[in-house]
């Protein structure tokens, strides 16, 4: 008898957002499910849709036994598609079809997924997997529990991941939970307050095996716990492991600057820093415990270390007003920041926000496919969502811009490089410092693509602005 096919997979976003298909980083608890699977004598494989640059095939999907699909909120609408297209390709091959719900939304609205799956798992699945593979598990909805010791979950096997070769920014957790309540975030909702983590030891034994490319860590808050971040960093350091790494971490870390200055000394070259607003009002409002001081001494504390700040905002918060836009440019622009992520808040099911703006009829629709961070799906409080929407747009404008490439560009070349020449014989380990000025060129092809495909999305929040509801029906239709 041959084994059971169990294939996990990751569907694409939407068309619309252009943004995601420039680095594509897959989700990590496909690999785990599917390494666990194979490691349990499955024959396990992982597909995941933007990694392959086209949509799965009938033909792939009728194959699987189980078919498991792993799902965010903005790809949720994708999920349930290809869930239909696995029992047609299963009934044409006259064998039985499964199909299994997993991820973030799913856990938070499992009675909105409820109807297009035979099971729905909430939370963690890594404690339930065995048995809900073999059956033993047979309620719709099922509630896994939080792993306490993540040494127990194996490391990724990402030879299973169809496409694997293309990946060049490794993707590694060490650990999980948040101890902060953002009222946007869900994160700790998902995973827990209490923060668990992975020994050094486990982490050492997953990143020595990622000798090219980037690791980022992917953790929420990768330096929740400064004598665990030590001991972490210098493990790394007496491994000998010399690739670049990039992390998440908060305005909080910089006010320790022996962290920092380890962090760079064991290979840390970029960090993604939750800056959110420069509006102190929203600050208190999302709950976010942080100050501009704050931001500001943490992005200086990073660049002085050689560090580059991905800085991410998030506009729109009941607060804002249409000011924040050309606030948030100048700070970012004076700031010096490497890379900026501009989001409008978005509510995410399961968060505070989410269940404000149902509460208040503020919800402009539950086109999940738009809750990306990059369409106004809401009300704002103090301007329209068309302002919203088009303030966010000019931030991305003047940012990544070609004077701002030039400008990064001609600060990135060390004195003594006159030629393409030189810069091609120079250091590839030095050659992150361009990278801004890459991402500022390359932003702006990527907007203007975004724009593009957005243009009917843009007249629905322009006609509702005044009162004109018309376009709604074509919003629900985008794909």
């Amino acid at each position: 008898m041959s084994m059971r096919r169990i294939l996990f997979v990751e569907p694409m976003g939407a068309p619309s957002n252009v943004f995601a298909k420039f680095m594509t980083i897959p989700l990590l608890g496909p690999v785990y499910l599917a390494t666990m699977a194979k490691n349990l004598g499955y024959d396990a494989a992982v597909m995941n849709e933007n990694i392959l640059k086209r949509g799965i095939l009938d033909s792939e999907l009728q194959k699987a036994d189980i078919l498991c699909l792993s799902c965010i909120t903005a790809t949720v609408d994708r999920g349930k598609e290809i869930a239909a297209r696995y029992r047609k390709a299963r009934e044409r091959y006259g064998a039985p079809a499964h199909v299994i719900i997993g991820g973030i939304h799913a856990s938070m609205l499992p009675d909105d997924v409820s109807g297009h799956f035979d099971q729905v798992v909430c939370g963690e699945a890594e404690s339930i997997l065995p048995d809900l593979l073999e059956g033993k598990l047979n309620e719709h909805i099922i509630k896994g529990e939080r792993i306490s010791d993540l040494d127990t979950v194996p490391v990724p096997d990402f030879s299973l991941l169809q496409g694997w070769r293309k990946i060049n920014v490794w993707p590694v957790m060490t650990s999980r939970g948040c101890p902060h309540l953002c009222n946007f975030c869900s994160v700790s909702i998902m995973f827990g307050r209490g923060y668990r983590f992975q020994s050094a030891s486990r982490v050492i034994n997953e990143i020595e095996r990622h000798r090219k490319g980037w690791v980022f860590f992917v953790d929420d808050n990768f330096t929740v716990q400064s004598d665990r971040t030590h001991e972490l960093l210098e493990a790394i350091m007496r491994s000998r492991f010399n690739q670049p790494w990039t992390a998440q971490v908060r305005t909080e870390v910089a006010k320790n600057s022996e962290l920092v200055k380890k962090m760079r000394r064991a290979g840390c070259r970029i960090v993604y820093i939750g800056l959110e607003s420069i509006n102190p009002e929203s600050l208190t409002k999302m709950e976010k415990k942080q100050t501009i001081e704050d931001i500001q001494r943490s992005v200086k504390i990073f660049q002085s270390n050689d560090i580059q700040v991905h800085g991410m905002f998030m506009l729109g918060h009941d607060p804002d007003t249409p000011e924040i836009f050309k606030a948030t440019s100048e700070f970012s622009r004076k700031s010096r920041l490497s890379y900026v992520q501009f989001s409008v808040l978005t509510p995410l099911p399961g968060t505070e926000v989410f269940t404000q703006l149902e509460r208040e009829g503020r919800l402009l629709h539950r086109k999940w496919s738009l809750y990306d961070g990059l369409h106004v799906v809401f009300r704002p409080r103090n301007m329209s969502a068309a302002e919203l929407q088009m303030g966010m747009l000019r931030c991305f404008n003047r940012f990544y811009s070609l004077k701002n490439a030039l400008r990064d560009y001609i600060r990135a070349t060390p004195k003594g490089i006159k030629s393409l020449g030189d810069l091609i014989l120079m250091n590839t380990a030095r050659l992150h410092c361009f990278y801004p000025a890459f991402m500022k060129w390359i932003g702006k092809i990527i907007l203007h693509k975004w724009l593009k495909q957005n243009k009917a999305y843009l007249t629905y929040l322009e006609k509702l602005k005044h009162g004109d509801t018309s376009a709604r029906e074509v919003v629900m239709n985008m794909e």
